[in-house]
């Protein structure tokens, strides 16, 4: 149990320390990214689906594109 409870303090810690590096290094976080993009992997994922559906899990491999998360809207310099 000490265990667990340390380990939560100390990434607890190492995220806090990451949040001030970055913002002393001029980067932003967008906290409103997956908000922004939800409903643009939501349509890429519909159409891989039917997709899938029409062709079988080869077209939609050539079709599809997998990446949702671009990160340099999600880490932005000031």
């Amino acid at each position: 149990m000490f265990l667990i409870l340390r380990a939560a303090i100390f990434i607890a810690g190492i995220g806090t320390l990451t949040l001030f590096g970055l913002r002393y290094f001029g980067y932003d976080i967008n906290w409103n990214y997956w908000e922004e993009q939800k409903s643009g992997c939501q349509d890429k994922l519909n159409q891989c689906q039917k997709d899938f559906l029409k062709s079988g899990l080869d077209g939609a491999k050539q079709t599809c594109e997998w990446d949702c998360v671009d990160p340099k809207i999600l880490i932005k310099k000031q």
